[in-house]
């Protein structure tokens, strides 16, 4: 993809989101339907007896195996836990790793409720400190697995395939830059070619996504462990009925949202 010339006109339809929506992701409504696509996770049930991240890293400290995080006067691994959770892209594992469904996972922990008024995050889930076993879904970008299906399944609906022009757009945090407006354009092919791991300048996949017509538009904010996908309710219902995709309904008024039900 090209860096966009005249980012800042290309964006002003955006004009009356909140400031911050720049900073962290986008999020306008508007289309007729639209549907929460969780980030994938995976298991490795052989590396169960590691324990938690947490534990794991101080098991390290104690061994010398690794110096403390020391900023000035302070030591940060006192006063903090490694969560574990990835931020930004993640690649497939390989086997012996599988992927868990967010449902099947949550339903071994029933007890747990969690904050379901915030949208799919650590929120969620029960950990302080996610066990070694577990690779937990990525905040702030799709994993390669999602957003592999997603880009599939929005070229099928396109009547121009992969080669749709679209915008992809850098929120401040993932572009790690706040001085400069990140918005790129070209084919939707192209967009994995902005990632790292495909010899890109980002650690995350786009935080807003749509085409020229503006017909979709994809929401992967900073803070979250899903991205909302908008569009016509033919797109939503193809994107729920992809198999690689494990989508959720929700809304700030869902509170009781039952992970148990989610489809693809």
């Amino acid at each position: 993809m090209e860096r966009a010339e005249d980012a800042a006109s290309l964006l002003s339809w955006l004009g009356d989101r909140p400031a911050e929506e720049g900073v962290t992701g986008y999020a306008p409504d508007g289309w007729e339907a639209s549907t929460w696509i969780l980030h994938a996770m995976y298991e490795n049930p052989a590396l169960e007896r590691l324990g938690t991240h947490d534990e794991l890293h101080r098991r390290r400290l104690n061994a010398g195996e690794i110096e403390p995080l020391i900023i000035g006067d302070v030591n940060l691994d006192e006063a903090t836990s490694v969560v574990g959770t990835p931020l930004g892209f993640v690649i497939k594992p390989g086997r012996p790793w599988r992927r868990v469904r967010w449902g099947d996972y949550l339903a071994r922990t029933p007890e747990f409720h969690g904050d379901r008024s915030y949208p799919p995050s650590d929120r969620w889930f029960p950990h302080a400190s996610w066990p070694v076993a577990v690779e937990p879904p990525p905040e702030a970008s799709l994993d390669e697995e999602s957003l592999g299906a997603l880009l599939d399944t929005l070229a099928a609906q396109s009547p121009s395939g992969d080669a749709i022009r679209c915008y992809a757009f850098y929120a401040a945090l993932p572009a790690s830059d706040f001085d400069t407006v990140h918005l790129w354009q070209g084919p939707l092919s192209a967009v994995p070619e902005l990632i790292q791991d495909n010899g890109g300048p980002y650690q995350c996949s786009p935080t807003n996504l749509w085409p020229l017509d503006r017909s979709w538009f994809v929401w992967t904010d900073w803070d979250l462990q899903a991205t909302r996908v908008s569009g016509t309710r033919t797109l939503i219902d193809a994107i729920r009925a992809t198999p690689a995709l494990e989508t959720i309904e929700w809304s700030s008024s869902m509170t009781n949202c039952d992970p148990t039900t989610q489809q693809g």
